[in-house]
C-alpha cells in the first residue's frame, strides 16, 4: 500500500472548482511546509495557490489573464487538479514526493516549495524525469546554477535580495549621515540561509563595510541567546537575518532580552513578512525590515491586486502578504505556459516555461515582469523592502513605491 503523508490524505484529491474527468484535467503537484518550522507560512502559502487556481478554472470578473476564462482555453477548457502533500520542511521527504507525484500520480508539472533545502532534491527528481518544476518562493541562487533544463524560478533569489539589501543601506546611510561599517548576518544553516552569508561575503566590502560577523544555527532551535550573545559582542551596526517563522520570534525575543539593538535588523523571505510576526512580538516587531514581493502599496500599482487581496483575505482570514503572493504569481506563470505549449507532453511545457514573455502589469507582485534566462531564472525579479511601524507594515523603498520614510537607526528596545 503506497504510504502518504499527513496532508495527502486530506488533500491529494484536492480540485479547484468542481469534481474534473480525468481525460480533461491538467495534475499539478504542489508541495509545501503545513508542518514543521515553517508550518504557518507553509499554510498562507497554499492558500494563495489553491487561490490562484480556483480563478483560473472558474470565471471571474479580475484584470488577469485566465480570470474570465475558465480553465486553460489552448486545452479544450481543461481544468488545474492539484495533488498537494506537507514536506514539513524534510528534503527527503520532499525528494519522495517528488518521485511519488510523477511516477504514480503522473503529474504535468511540480510547484513548490518554500524552502529552498526541500525544492534542491525534489527539483533533482524532476529533472530526472523531465518533469517541469516551477519555484515562486525558493529563493537560494543555486538552485538555478545546477544546468537543470526543467527546474525554473520565479522568484528574486537570495542575490537579489543582498544586492537591494546593500543599495538600501548604502542610500539611507547617506541620507540619514549615519556611516556603516561593521555588518552581521545570522541565519539557518541551510542551502537558503547559507546562501544570504554567502552573498553577503562577496558584496561587503563593495558598499564600504569593513568587518563582517556571520552566525548560523539549525532549525528547529529552542534557545539563541549564544548566538546572539556573539553577535552582541561583535556588535555589528546593523544585521541581515534568514530565519523561519518560530526562529524569527524566538531571535528577536533574545535581541530584546539581551540589549542586543543594530542600528537595522533586515529580513530575508518570509520571517519578518508573516503577520504571526507582528502579532507574536507586539511593539517589538517595530523598525524591522522585510524584502518582499507584496504590499498593500501594490494595490494602487497593480490593477488586480486589490481584488486578489480581498478575496485572500475572505478565505484567510488575514491579508495577502509575500508568500502567498509569490506563489500565486508563479502559479499564473504556470497556466500562461500550459496555455501556449503545443501539447501537455512535458518537453513542451518546458519549451513553453522557456518562452515566457509576461509583463509586470499582468501580475500582482512587484516584478517587472517574467522572461526566463537559459539557466531558468526570471531575470525580471525583484521586490521591495517594508518596515514596521505601529505594528503594520510600510514600503519605505525603492522611492518610487514607498508610502512611509524609514525610520533609522532604530531606537533602543527600552525606548519603544
Amino acid at each position: 500500500m503506497r504510504r502518504t503523508l499527513k496532508l495527502a490524505a486530506a488533500a491529494v484529491a484536492f480540485a479547484c472548482g468542481t469534481a474534473l474527468a480525468q481525460s480533461n484535467e491538467i495534475r499539478i503537484g504542489i508541495m509545501l511546509p503545513t508542518s514543521g518550522p515553517a508550518a504557518k507560512s507553509g499554510q498562507d502559502t497554499l492558500e494563495g495557490v489553491k487561490l490562484a487556481y480556483d480563478i483560473i478554472n472558474g470565471s471571474f470578473d479580475i484584470p488577469l489573464p485566465f480570470a474570465k476564462t475558465q480553465g486553460i482555453p489552448s486545452k479544450g477548457g481543461a481544468k488545474i487538479r492539484l495533488i498537494i502533500e506537507d514536506h514539513g520542511g524534510r528534503p527527503e521527504r520532499g525528494a519522495a514526493i517528488a518521485e511519488r507525484m510523477i511516477t504514480q500520480d503522473k503529474v504535468h508539472l511540480l510547484q513548490g516549495a518554500f524552502h529552498s533545502a526541500v525544492a534542491a532534491p525534489a527539483s533533482q527528481v524532476a529533472e530526472k524525469y523531465g518533469i517541469p518544476f516551477v519555484t515562486g518562493t525558493s529563493e537560494s541562487a543555486a538552485l538555478t546554477e545546477r544546468g537543470f533544463k526543467t527546474f525554473f524560478s520565479v522568484t528574486p533569489t537570495s542575490n537579489d535580495i543582498a544586492r537591494d539589501f546593500f543599495t538600501f543601506l548604502a542610500e539611507i546611510s547617506k541620507e540619514k549621515g549615519v556611516p556603516l561599517k561593521s555588518l552581521g548576518v545570522i541565519h539557518v544553516n541551510d542551502n537558503w540561509g547559507s546562501s544570504l552569508a554567502q552573498a553577503s561575503e562577496q558584496l561587503y566590502k563593495q558598499y564600504g563595510f569593513e568587518k563582517l560577523s556571520m552566525i548560523s544555527y539549525s532549525s528547529p532551535v529552542a534557545d539563541l541567546r549564544s548566538e546572539v550573545l556573539r553577535l552582541k559582542a561583535d556588535n555589528p551596526d546593523v544585521l541581515l537575518q534568514a530565519s523561519f517563522d518560530a526562529d524569527a520570534i524566538l531571535a528577536v525575543r533574545s535581541y530584546q532580552a539581551l540589549a542586543f539593538t543594530p542600528k537595522a535588523i533586515l529580513a530575508m523571505g518570509a520571517s519578518f513578512a508573516t503577520p504571526d510576526f507582528i502579532k507574536a512580538m507586539g511593539k517589538n516587531a517595530d523598525y524591522a525590515f522585510s524584502h518582499t514581493k507584496f504590499d498593500s502599496a501594490l494595490i494602487q500599482k497593480r490593477k488586480a491586486a486589490g481584488e486578489v487581496n480581498r478575496m485572500y483575505e475572505q478565505r484567510a482570514g488575514r491579508p495577502l502578504w509575500d508568500a502567498p503572493a509569490r506563489a500565486f504569481t508563479a502559479s499564473l506563470v504556470i497556466a500562461d505556459a500550459l496555455q501556449r505549449a503545443k501539447s501537455l507532453a512535458p518537453e513542451d511545457i518546458i519549451q513553453a516555461l522557456r518562452e515566457t514573455n509576461i509583463d509586470g502589469a499582468d501580475t500582482i507582485s512587484p516584478y517587472k515582469g517574467v522572461r526566463f534566462n537559459e539557466k531558468g531564472q526570471n531575470v525580471l525579479a525583484n521586490g521591495l523592502l517594508t518596515q514596521i511601524q505601529g505594528g503594520q507594515h510600510y514600503a519605505v523603498w525603492p522611492k518610487e513605491i514607498a508610502v512611509r520614510e524609514a525610520v533609522f537607526p532604530a531606537p533602543a528596545w527600552d525606548k519603544r
